[in-house]
This record gives C-alpha cells, sequence and structure tokens, in this order.
C-alpha cells in the first residue's frame, strides 16, 4: 500500500522521535541497526496483539543479550497511578537500568501508561511505541504526551516524553474488532475538521467499509497520523497549536468520566464533542450549521452516536472545570470558524455550553 513515510520529532532538549508510518513497518524497519548500541529491551505486550508479534521479538533477541516481554492487559479503567506502581514493580524485578529501552506494543492505553512509567522510572528512560489500534496510531503513540487519570479527570497526570520512536504498521489492523475501529475513528474526524483540505475531503468523501484495511482507510490513517507529528514538532509542549488537537475533548473528556471510563470509547466521546464543539461555533464564530450536518452523517456511517445518556448538568461542568486544559479564568476550547481554522476561545457563557450540551439531546 505504498511506501514508509517518515517523520521525525524534535525538542530543545535534544529529544527526538522518528514517527515511521507505512503497511509493513515492522517488517521494513532496521531494528538491528537501530539497537545496535542501546543496553537492553523490555517489553509490554497487550495479549491479544502478543501472537502478531513474535516475528519482532525473535528479531529483538538475535540482536540483544538481554530481551523480557511482559504481557499485560491495560484497559481505560487500568490507567491509574496503581497500575503505573505495578510497572515499576515489574522494571526493578527485571533489572531494568538507565540504558534499558522500554518498549510499549498495543493500544493507546498501554502506550500511555507504559510511556508514563518510563518517564519517571530512573528519572527518565527512553523507550518505544509499537500502536496497534487505530485510536493508538493517530493519535495516542505519537508526540510524547503521556498520563493516566485520576478520580477528578483524564490524564491529569502525566509528562512529556517523546517515544525514541514510533513505528505504526497499518497492516496490525486488519484484524482489529469494530468497536476498536470506532474507538479511533473520533480522532480521525476531530483531525479532518481542524486540518481541511485533503483529509476532509478523503473523510467526507470515504466509502471504504469500516474494519477493512483498504488502500483508502491506509490513506486516511497515514494523513491524520502525519499532521499530529507535524503539529507536534511544532509545538511539542503545546503552547500554541498543538492546542487545536484538543477539538471536540473539553466535553468529550468530561462525558467519559461522568459515564464512567470504559463505557463510552474516547472515539464515541470524541465525536460528540465534537458535535458541542461546532454548535459553539456556530453561535460565536458564525460558522455554518452544515458542518455539524456533515459530522451528524459520519458519525451514523461508522456506527456512532450523535446522542447519549442522560446528565446532571451541573456535575458535568463541575467534571470540565477540573479538566487539565482548564486556567484560572475557567475552560478554554477550540472552536471552528470554518474547515480547517481552528481557534482557542476562553471564557464562554456556560449557559450557552448548556445549550450546546443540550443540543445532544442530553437531558437531565
Amino acid at each position: 500500500m505504498g511506501m514508509n513515510t517518515e517523520i521525525l520529532i524534535e525538542s530543545h532538549n535534544s529529544q527526538a522521535s522518528r514517527v515511521i508510518i507505512g503497511h509493513h513497518v515492522l517488517e521494513d524497519w532496521p531494528w538491528s541497526s537501530w539497537l545496535a548500541h542501546d543496553g537492553g529491551v523490555l517489553v509490554v505486550v497487550d495479549p491479544q496483539v502478543q501472537p502478531q508479534m513474535e516475528a519482532l521479538f525473535h528479531e529483538l533477541r538475535t540482536e540483544k543479550k538481554f530481551v523480557t516481554v511482559l504481557t499485560r492487559t491495560i484497559s481505560e479503567h487500568d490507567k491509574t497511578l496503581e497500575t503505573v506502581a505495578g510497572l515499576y514493580q515489574d522494571f526493578g524485578e527485571n533489572r531494568v537500568t538507565r540504558d534499558t529501552l522500554i518498549m510499549a506494543v498495543g493500544g493507546g492505553v498501554l502506550t500511555d501508561v507504559t510511556g508514563y512509567a518510563a518517564a519517571t522510572y530512573l528519572r527518565g528512560l527512553r523507550w518505544a511505541a509499537v500502536p496497534t489500534t487505530l485510536l493508538a496510531q493517530v493519535d495516542a503513540a505519537i508526540g510524547g504526551k503521556v498520563a493516566v487519570n485520576t478520580h477528578f479527570g483524564k490524564n491529569l497526570v502525566g509528562a512529556f516524553h517523546l517515544p525514541a520512536i514510533v513505528a505504526i504498521d497499518t497492516k496490525l489492523l486488519t484484524s482489529l474488532p469494530l468497536r476498536e475501529w470506532r474507538a479511533g475513528l473520533g480522532e480521525v474526524i476531530k483531525s479532518a475538521l481542524i486540518a481541511g483540505g485533503t483529509l476532509y475531503d478523503r473523510v467526507k468523501q470515504s466509502q471504504e467499509p469500516l474494519g477493512e484495511m483498504t488502500p483508502g482507510w491506509a490513506h486516511i490513517i497515514a494523513e491524520t497520523a502525519q499532521l499530529k507529528a507535524e503539529i507536534v514538532q511544532a509545538d511539542l509542549y503545546e503552547k500554541d497549536q498543538r492546542m487545536f488537537l484538543n477539538f471536540g475533548h473539553t466535553a468529550a473528556h468530561a462525558l467519559e468520566n461522568y459515564f464512567g471510563y470504559g463505557t463510552l470509547s474516547h472515539g464515541e466521546a470524541v465525536g460528540l464533542g465534537c458535535l458541542v464543539a461546532l454548535y459553539l461555533s456556530e453561535r460565536l464564530l458564525g460558522l455554518n450549521d452544515t458542518v455539524r450536518a456533515e459530522l451528524k452523517t459520519w458519525l451514523m456511517r461508522w456506527g456512532l452516536p450523535t446522542v447519549a445518556n442522560q446528565f446532571d448538568p451541573a456535575s458535568l461542568m463541575n467534571i470540565m472545570l477540573q479538566d487539565k486544559k482548564a486556567r484560572s479564568y475557567g475552560l478554554q476550547w477550540v472552536l471552528l470558524e470554518e474547515i480547517g481554522k481552528p481557534r482557542v476561545i476562553r471564557e464562554i457563557d456556560p449557559n450557552l455550553v448548556m445549550m450546546a450540551l443540550g443540543s445532544l439531546g442530553l437531558r437531565a
């Protein structure tokens, strides 16, 4: 399905992240030369994808004297400091040192949690990500934002810690369950709206069957991942345009927290959050309401919700105010002037926010 694409993300403190995107990345990547001067490798892998990884693990073992593979199931419910403490225990028992490479192989939750453990153990270990779900490939594994949830909100405890390599192999998605596809589609949709251009056109015109790795999906996934990598390269620490990647997330994170992590998938919540943000964009920036109507057709096409269950507005607003994107002046939102033109807006009237939530059909 075409050649691999490679993007280099660099930071001012000499950290660098090589993002490689393609359909045969794991087979094509020269692991032997890349690992030549490293110490050992400790792999944290999701058991559901471990059988697909045996060829990679065999190659690692032929190159390194010390390769340990730990099989761990880490769900959104387990995205906690307690799980990180368990990984610290694993690191200690396996004699991880400063020159050990930590490799996270799995979905976005696993790469987030393992990346955070790598960022904080021995004051920071080199790590690599092999994302195996759509959500991880287009968003979670790229850019070095690693974090865990707390009772007060999503991803509130975290760090910026770039993975040395992100190997995005779209072939891994061929056996992905439909629910996992839907969990990542919210990020694809968000990216199309803030980017506009060819990505928006591809998503709008896509008639690709959900769950089947076609050339059309390969193009959409590669463009979405490339967009995130390029934005991160321009603004690693989220001072400016990286904030645009939060489009739809102010409401989405609150919805995930309110209904209980794992009840709504991240993609489902982001889809709903994008509808809320588009409603506000219409009222505050004059965005044409045809954009929101178009988004609803995308959500319905792929089996994502356009409404959610009942909620308590005051409780949801309180969760929003504890989101990591909130500041002393209150919430900040990413809205759209038009497709491909996002803006950060602050101090929106809470009553207007409640009207936007109400536009989803949510009722107390």
